[in-house]
């Protein structure tokens, strides 16, 4: 005979089987989700061509494009210093720097302008003389004419026996005597053109004297051919200097350049943009005929300031151990329009970056999210993703141009996906920056 504990166990197990049952029967069953439900919102642009210029950057250190020394070409003492010549001055053009003591080369030109007066009398001289021969040497044909005739005279009275022989003799004696004058003269006349010729190199050589002197003495007054700033100066009041002595050196302030360094790539880059051109009168291009917009940018801290620059021609050299090229860059300033709030004039040693930028022209243009290491993705037929690869030609101010099997109007996906899986199915949300209703229409 059980006990009644025992007799209670048996129930209980058999009640919490029952329990067990129906709950297991009568639970809701989990929600079934759509197919659809698993899809990938995403965001989405509408590839379009459009117009834009490649941009290369490069950097550089400002430089003067005049670099003007003044060299001493004749040697002397410093007679004169300008007050104001000093490093950073800046200086206009035909100021007088310095003088070199002018007294020996006054002496020159004194000395070769009487040459040249002494050269001016010979030469007048020998033409005097020559008038004088011919008028002479007329004269004295005359005199011989009738000298012949007087001879031939006397000749016939002697045949005749009217007169002597000794008078024949010195009749004749006398012809001969005048034709000696008269060949004495024709002799002096050949070799005065000769003399005329000596005595006008004479003139020549005193001429070249004179204007040699001349030289001289203008080398001794230094005047600044532009406007400038004075970089250096090497010379003082009372110092003698010697031919070939650098004395002051300065810099053009009119216009700078820029030797910028840009990698060879941008540089192709720019390059393959220039569809037209105006060619040299040679047909080779020329740098400063392209069309090509530059400019540069000083940065220091918060300061920032840019100029516009223009492209004057390529470096002959290449880095080969930066891979870049040189750009040269000019820059015009005018130093009359300066002031202390406007921009800080460029000197020589600034370290600006430079910007070059090509021409535009139609390409797909992207931005910077769309490109996923070298492709695209693209909403497909039944709004599934397709893995595109895509060159990229070139990047500028987060906007990709691109290249590849591409048409206007193909939806392009602007998520990062991951994982992307081609054929995934995709839910839009926004188009071009717009919300999108259920048919995938912009809403109103």
């Amino acid at each position: 005979m059980l006990k009644p504990k025992k007799r209670l166990i048996l129930p209980a197990v058999l009640a919490g089987v029952v329990v067990l049952l129906l709950a297991m029967n009568l639970r809701p069953s989990p929600e079934v989700k759509s197919v659809g439900s698993r899809s990938k919102a995403v965001d989405v642009i509408t590839l379009q061509q459009q117009p834009l210029a490649p941009q290369a950057v490069g950097f550089g250190r400002v430089a003067p494009k005049v670099e003007w020394q003044a060299v001493a070409e004749v040697t002397g003492k410093v007679v004169y210093r300008h007050p104001d010549l000093a490093k950073g001055r800046v200086m206009d053009a035909g100021t007088i720097l310095l003088k070199i003591d002018p007294l020996d080369y006054e002496l020159r030109l004194a000395q070769a302008e009487a040459d040249i007066s002494s050269s001016r009398a010979q030469l007048a001289k020998l033409a005097q003389e020559g008038d004088n021969f011919r008028t002479t040497l007329k004269i004295e044909k005359n005199r011989l004419a009738l000298g012949r005739k007087e001879l031939a005279r006397k000749q016939e009275l002697r045949r005749k026996g009217l007169t002597s022989q000794s008078a024949v003799d010195l009749e004749q004696q006398a012809m001969l005597a005048n034709q000696k004058v008269v060949q004495d003269i024709e002799n002096q006349l050949v070799v005065l053109p000769n003399e005329i010729k000596v005595a006008q190199a004479q003139l020549d050589v005193n001429q070249s004297r004179l204007a040699e002197a001349k030289r001289s003495l203008d080398k001794t007054v230094i005047t600044l051919p532009v406007d400038a700033r004075i970089s250096s100066v090497e010379i003082e009041q009372d110092q003698v200097v010697n031919t070939q002595q650098v004395m002051v050196t300065a810099h053009g302030i009119d216009t700078v350049e820029i030797d910028a360094q840009v990698a060879l790539h941008d540089m192709q880059v720019l390059a393959s943009s220039l569809t037209q051109y105006t060619a040299h009168t040679d047909g080779r291009p020329r740098a400063d005929q392209l069309d090509l917009v530059a400019s540069i940018e000083l940065s220091s801290g918060s300061f920032r300031q840019r100029w516009p620059a223009r492209v004057a021609r390529i470096s002959d050299t290449v880095s080969a151990n930066q891979a870049t090229v040189g750009v040269i860059l000019e820059v015009d300033q005018d130093y009359s329009q300066l002031s202390p709030e406007s921009a800080p004039p460029l000197v020589n040693g600034m370290f600006v970056e430079a910007r070059i930028v090509g021409q535009a022209n139609s390409h797909w243009v992207v931005p910077e999210r769309v490109v996923h290491g070298g492709s695209v993705y693209r909403l497909g037929e039944g709004d599934r993703l397709e893995i595109l690869p895509v060159t990229v030609l070139f990047r500028r101010d987060g906007l990709v141009v691109i290249d590849g099997d591409l048409a206007a109007g193909q939806l392009l996906v602007a998520n990062d996906l991951l994982p992307a899986v081609a054929g995934m199915a995709l839910h839009v949300v926004t188009r071009d920056g717009h919300s999108v209703d259920d048919s995938g229409e912009p809403e109103s």
